[in-house]
């Protein structure tokens, strides 16, 4: 008798706790679209950036629809770099794009998703003939401009080189034209967005050497956020891309996801 009243009692408490975890479930999720997210990012046309008061771009429209989908309230907000970066290590609930992916930020995030492969180059004026680069080597002499923060300047370091600071591309390219640095680092596509921003003529820059080594942009999380965000999260960017609403997006903007 007694083995079939605990048999009873602890079938009873098993079936009480997954009732309870059940019943917890909804509330969870209650809470997650009840606690907003941040999202914050920098001046990074066709990534993110402002368009009349409103912020657009590929990556913020596939940020925004996994919010969308996952029911989470959320802004987004546009910030210097270095701030932004400083917001996604220090508060709870943030989430921070265009990122690049490295073993130094590894364990500094919740990784979610590839947004984009990233392919930069090393921009001069046009009329500077004196400077011929091709290696790293050939880069110790002159001045490079690096958004404070950005991964350029932890580039830059990594190859021995000194990196001259500003706030973000726009100062980096009125050094450039000014002649207070020798080179500036972008992609084909945001350099276009820079020289757009600050009224530059394109045409008199040139494009010379690729900048070695990382090559993917991502969306990333604050370390605590919780757990239930981060999953949601993470499920919806994949179906965007199974679904090809990544892709209809990046054509959307002239962006390549090859």
């Amino acid at each position: 008798m007694w083995q079939q009243n605990w048999l009873f009692l602890t079938c009873g408490n098993n079936l009480i706790r997954k009732l309870a975890m059940v019943a917890l479930l909804p509330l969870s999720l209650r809470a997650m679209a009840a606690d907003p997210m941040m999202v914050v990012t920098e001046e990074f046309s066709p990534y993110s950036y402002l368009a009349q008061g409103k912020v657009v771009g590929y990556s913020t429209e596939v940020v925004s629809e996994a919010l969308q989908r996952a029911g989470l309230t959320y802004s987004v907000q546009v910030y210097p770099w270095a701030r932004a970066f400083h917001l996604a290590r220090s508060q709870p609930n943030v989430l921070i794009f265009s990122i690049v992916r490295t073993p130094e930020r590894e364990a500094q995030f919740h990784w979610l998703a590839q947004l984009a492969p990233r392919s930069t180059y090393l921009y001069k004026l046009k009329t500077r003939h004196d400077i011929q680069v091709r290696t790293v080597e050939d880069l110790r002499p002159y001045r490079i401009a690096a958004t404070r923060g950005d991964i350029v300047e932890e580039q830059l370091h990594q190859f021995g080189l000194t990196a001259d600071l500003a706030a973000g591309d726009a100062s980096s390219i009125r050094k450039l034209m000014a002649g207070r640095v020798d080179l500036m680092v972008a992609s084909e596509l945001s350099i276009k967005g820079i020289c757009g921003r600050t009224q530059v003529r394109c045409a008199l820059l040139e494009r010379t050497m690729p900048m070695p080594g990382l090559t993917e942009y991502y969306v990333a999380a604050s370390l605590s956020t919780p757990a239930a965000t981060v999953q949601a999260l993470r499920t919806g960017l994949e179906k965007l891309k199974s679904s090809g609403f990544m892709q209809r997006t990046a054509d959307k903007y002239g962006v390549s996801l090859k």
